[in-house]
Formats: structure tokens, C-alpha cells, sequence
């Protein structure tokens, strides 16, 4: 992986690749106001869970029931979704700064179910988890929010 794309390996950040997320890339401002995806493509059509992190704190997790690459598409180019919208801002307010903003992600294997009857959603419930455990500020439900 070329310097670029090099992950951060401490604090919040330490956690999410101990928990098997993977570093994918950063985000890239464009002249057009909006901001663009660089890194490994192409980005897994799967549900998964991802993660923004500046230096080593995570300050966004977000959940991508459809596919992270659709989600990815919304913070490139939606001006429609809010939330797609706000964090987009958060990042080009960062990236006017000089400051990276890093991808990570993870996409769970297994659907599970308890008992073998109650359906348990991995992606909505790892994206709750983490947002209570690490407080991202970029993330409303967590006590930090801004």
C-alpha cells in the first residue's frame, strides 16, 4: 500500500482493525465542491459497516444495508440525503485543513439468528455498538456529536 493510503494504527482506530475492519482508501476533495473516493476499487457492492477516521480518532460510523459502494456514491455526489450531506461537509471542512480523512470497513460474513428463529442484523447492530462504545463526534447518536 503506497503512502497515500497508509492506515493509522492507534486509539480508536487500533480497535476497528483489531475487530477486522480494513483500511480502503481516504477522501479527496474535488474543484466542484464535492469529494471523491481514492483507494481500493472496487468498493464491495456488499452490506457492510465503515468508518471515517482523522489521525487515529474514528469520528464517523455509518451502516451500508445496500452496499457500501452505493453508500459511497451518496457521500460523492447526493445533495438530497442529509446525512450524506452533513458528513460530507464535516470532510471537506477537514480536507481544507490539510487534515486526511481515512476509510475503513468491514463487511460481516454471517447473517445470524438465535436460537435458530430470531433473525440478528450484524451490520445494524456492529454500526450501534460502535457508535456507543467510541463516541465518533461526526455521528449524532454518540454523546459527542456536534
Amino acid at each position: 500500500m503506497n503512502k497515500v493510503f497508509s492506515p493509522c494504527v492507534s486509539g480508536s482506530v487500533r480497535k476497528l482493525l483489531d475487530g477486522g475492519f480494513k483500511h480502503i482508501g481516504v477522501w479527496q476533495a474535488c474543484q466542484n465542491g464535492l469529494i471523491e473516493f481514492h483507494g481500493i476499487k472496487p468498493v464491495s457492492r456488499n452490506p457492510g459497516v465503515y468508518a471515517y477516521a482523522v489521525g487515529d480518532e474514528v469520528v464517523y460510523v455509518g451502516s451500508a444495508q445496500r452496499g457500501l459502494n452505493k453508500r459511497f456514491q451518496h457521500y460523492e455526489s447526493s445533495k438530497k440525503l442529509r446525512t450524506a450531506s452533513r458528513i460530507r461537509e464535516a470532510i471537506l471542512e477537514r480536507l481544507s485543513h490539510g487534515t486526511r480523512v481515512d476509510v475503513y470497513v468491514i463487511v460481516p460474513k454471517e447473517s445470524l439468528t438465535l436460537n435458530g428463529v430470531l433473525p440478528v442484523d450484524p451490520v445494524a447492530g456492529l454500526e450501534e455498538g460502535l457508535i456507543r462504545d467510541i463516541k465518533p463526534t461526526w455521528n449524532r447518536r454518540g454523546s459527542r456529536a456536534v
